[in-house]
C-alpha cells in the first residue's frame, strides 16, 4: 500500500558532520517513490524512482528517473546549485518504465535500469519481471569499479 507521506525528497549528508547538506531535503525534478540512487562523473545524483503507473497511465504514481546537482555544481547547468534538480518536475519518463528498483552508471555513461516490477501482477504475491532498461549515454561516465567516492574519466 501507498503510504500518506507527502513531498518526497531526497537527503544529502555532509561527510565532515554527517548532518544534512544546506538546503536538504531536495524535491522537485519528477521524484515520486524514490527506490535508489546514483552519482555520475559530473558528481549530478541519480534518483530512481519506483512508480506504480507507467508515463502514459493519468492515475496513481508515476515511474520516472530524477537528476540533481551534486555537491560541485560547477558541473551542473548555469545558475544551479547544490540540490536543484535538473530533469524536468515531470523527471525522466519512457513508457518502457514500469517500476524501477534500482541503477548504476557505466563507464560509458548509460544509466542502467533494473524494471523489474511487473505493473500488472497480483501485488500480494508479484513475482517481479525481467527487464533491464539503458539509457544510452544519458549521464557523465563513471570510473568504475566504485571503490571510495565516485570518479569522473576526465
Amino acid at each position: 500500500m501507498l503510504g500518506t507521506a507527502a513531498n518526497p525528497s531526497v537527503t544529502m549528508f555532509q561527510a565532515k558532520d554527517r548532518t544534512p547538506h544546506p538546503g536538504s531535503p531536495f524535491t522537485g525534478g519528477g521524484i515520486t517513490l524514490p527506490w535508489g540512487i546514483a552519482v555520475d562523473g559530473d558528481d549530478t545524483v541519480w534518483v530512481f524512482n519506483f512508480g506504480n503507473v507507467p508515463p502514459l497511465n493519468k492515475s496513481g504514481v508515476p515511474t520516472a528517473v530524477s537528476r540533481f546537482c551534486g555537491v560541485d555544481a560547477t558541473k551542473c547547468p548555469p545558475g544551479m546549485k547544490v540540490g536543484d534538480p535538473i530533469s524536468p518536475s515531470t523527471g525522466y519518463k519512457s513508457d518502457s518504465l514500469e517500476r524501477i528498483t534500482g541503477g548504476q552508471i557505466d563507464p560509458s555513461g548509460n544509466v542502467w535500469l533494473t524494471n523489474n516490477w511487473k505493473i500488472d501482477g497480483n501485488p500480494a504475491v508479484n513475482p517481479g519481471g525481467n527487464a533491464v532498461v539503458i539509457a544510452i549515454g544519458a549521464a557523465a561516465p563513471l570510473k568504475t569499479p566504485l571503490i571510495g567516492p565516485p570518479q569522473s574519466f576526465k
